[in-house]
């Protein structure tokens, strides 16, 4: 079974050649695209610092039959195409996240945003997520994780290897009621996915 469809692409934006540090492979929410503020910013802030974007598209009506094979194909497809040599990193939301399992096993470092660490709501991962908390937890390589303390998704207090950032008041979206508090909210968030990529190697 080929499973639901999706796209990869080179995210619209440029940098100068001579600042160029390597490409982000940006794996999307279900219903969350690269096209939306948390993700779009995120883009932005990596290409102003020199990195080449890649992002996955998709139209998911609920979570695919099989979520890990479905994000192990699209990781692979995206780490396929072509691109300038240096370092790669992975970008990931939500059921994007998926690609710890990929990501450990090529050795590539990570952002793990709003992790699908807690099976809930949409997202009934039961085995999925304990497996996806697990491995984010033990991630063999540098990594940031993101989450908000109002998603249920999320696992208060969650450590593991690498750094963590957890939002108070946040929800799956990293948003919050008022609006300006969730600009700002993105915006340090998107800051603090620069500041990691450009710390790497």
């Amino acid at each position: 079974m080929a499973g639901p469809e999706f796209r990869v692409r080179k995210a619209d934006g440029h940098h100068p050649v001579a600042d160029r540090r390597g490409t982000v492979l940006m794996l999307p929410g279900r219903a969350y695209s690269c096209g939306m503020p948390l993700l779009a910013w995120t883009t932005r802030a990596l290409q102003a610092t020199g990195w080449t974007v890649l992002q996955a598209e998709w139209d998911l009506s609920g979570v695919p039959s099989e979520p890990g094979a479905f994000i192990h194909r699209v990781a692979q497809q995206l780490d396929e195409m072509e691109r300038q040599p240096g370092p790669v990193l992975i970008v990931a939301k939500s059921l994007g996240t998926l690609a710890a399992h990929w990501g450990a096993e090529q050795g590539h470092p990570a952002v793990w945003l709003t992790p699908v660490l807690t099976a809930a709501g949409l997202y009934p991962l039961t085995g999925h997520s304990d497996a996806l908390a697990e491995r984010i937890r033990e991630y063999p390589t540098d990594n940031l994780v993101v989450g908000g303390t109002a998603d249920t998704l999320w696992q208060k207090g969650f450590r593991g290897t690498g750094t963590v950032l957890e939002i108070e008041g946040a929800n799956h979206r990293l948003e919050v009621a008022d609006w300006r508090t969730s600009i700002r909210h993105h915006e340090g968030v998107a800051s603090a996915v620069a500041d990691f990529a450009s710390g790497l190697g």
